[in-house]
């Protein structure tokens, strides 16, 4: 027990204190590695699953080659370091009839916090520290098992002020309300953040487009849209969505943001052009979604998961160390480049792209 709370202090110190450009491979791997152990000790499916590899603790050196599990896993297995019942929180992926949904269960959700707080306000607000949230996503009240859901609860919380409001819930957007919530912002010349997946962004603009809606929000507004276009019957490219956007709500572009995340991880990255004018250090794609110091990325061999030189094109496999009570390591089926601050999103892998992953997952599945 004394080892699990030394190192949860010392993940939550780092997630609450690191500076957002410092990104220590030397300490990161301390961590990793620390986690790791714990994680092999406690996790009795995980450490089933290093097993079949011959990868245990002692074997392992560099955290890149700490074993990861595909997020499909997570519809196989209660992957956790703790009694199931004992869970505060069951995040649950989206599923279909065709598709079991998967579930991150949290013993805590402090790191979950900590690492959703320091990595907004980095990488969104600044040189705000609270606005006006207005939300077209879910929300923990409607929507308790969406980690969505509580990341937009727990921002407008946090970051909001006393106008806060929500216009998505279990029936669907509320474009009349925000309608009135955006004009009541420009009346005031009080900046507003919308935060909204992108599907419900493109609902409320194509009730708008008939009315001829438009607005210029107040200096300073932006969007954070979250997630894809996936059941829409026209699809939409990501320019062109940033354009409607644009033309739509008033916003240059500078201030239209964009997260990746997933169910199966605590942190999440930003595409964003306020970091990048502030900080970056090196010439980064138009595209790049920057990491917090507390996650790391590589891409790896769609064929057998090896890990392939910074820059190829390959799956995402993301170490999240605020993954500290299920895997830190997790391998995706999203195709893109990563370095080591930082990720271009290529897109979603075919299945004939899965042959790693699905391998890795008939691993996982025999120890169900």
């Amino acid at each position: 027990m004394r080892a699990l709370q030394q190192i949860n202090e010392k993940i939550l110190r780092f997630i609450q204190n690191v500076p957002m450009t410092e990104f220590d491979d030397g300490v990161f791997q301390l961590l990793a590695l620390e986690l790791f152990q714990h994680q092999f000790e406690k996790n009795a499916v995980y450490r089933g699953v290093c097993l079949q590899q011959s990868l245990t603790p002692q074997a392992i050196t560099d955290w890149r080659d700490i074993p990861a599990v595909t997020t499909s896993a997570f519809k196989e297995v209660s992957l956790v370091c703790f009694p199931v019942h004992q869970a505060i929180a069951v995040f649950h992926t989206s599923g279909t009839t065709q598709q079991r949904s998967g579930k991150h269960y949290f013993r805590t959700l402090d790191f979950y916090r900590a690492a959703m707080l320091r990595s907004f306000a980095e990488f969104c607000l600044a040189p705000h520290k609270k606005m006006r949230l207005l939300s077209l996503g879910p929300t923990a009240e409607y929507f308790p098992s969406s980690s969505l859901g509580y990341m937009f609860s727990g921002l407008r919380d946090e970051f909001g002020d006393e106008q806060n409001a929500s216009f998505f819930s279990p029936a669907g957007v509320d474009a009349s309300a925000l309608l009135e919530a955006l004009e009541k912002a420009i009346r005031e010349n009080a900046p507003v953040f919308i935060l909204g997946t992108a599907l419900a962004l493109l609902e409320c603009m194509e009730i708008f487009q008939p009315q001829n809606r438009r607005f210029k929000l107040p200096a300073g507004s932006r969007i954070l849209d979250t997630g894809g276009y996936k059941g829409r019957r026209v699809e939409i490219g990501r320019e062109e969505f940033q354009e409607r956007l644009r033309a739509t709500f008033g916003i240059s572009r500078e201030y239209l943001l964009n997260e990746y995340g997933m169910t199966e991880l605590s942190s999440q990255f930003y595409e964003s052009s306020i970091f990048a004018n502030r900080f970056a250090k090196r010439q980064t794609p138009s595209a790049a979604h920057f990491a917090s110091p507390w996650v790391r990325a590589v891409a790896v061999d769609p064929e057998n998961l090896a890990v392939l030189p910074d820059g190829e094109i390959g799956l995402l496999r993301i170490f999240d160390l605020a993954n500290v009570d299920s895997v830190l390591a997790i391998q995706t089926e999203d195709l893109g480049r990563a370095w080591q601050d930082r990720i271009e999103l290529i897109g979603r892998a075919s299945g004939a792209e899965l042959r790693g992953c699905s391998l890795l997952t008939e691993m996982i599945s025999s120890r169900a």
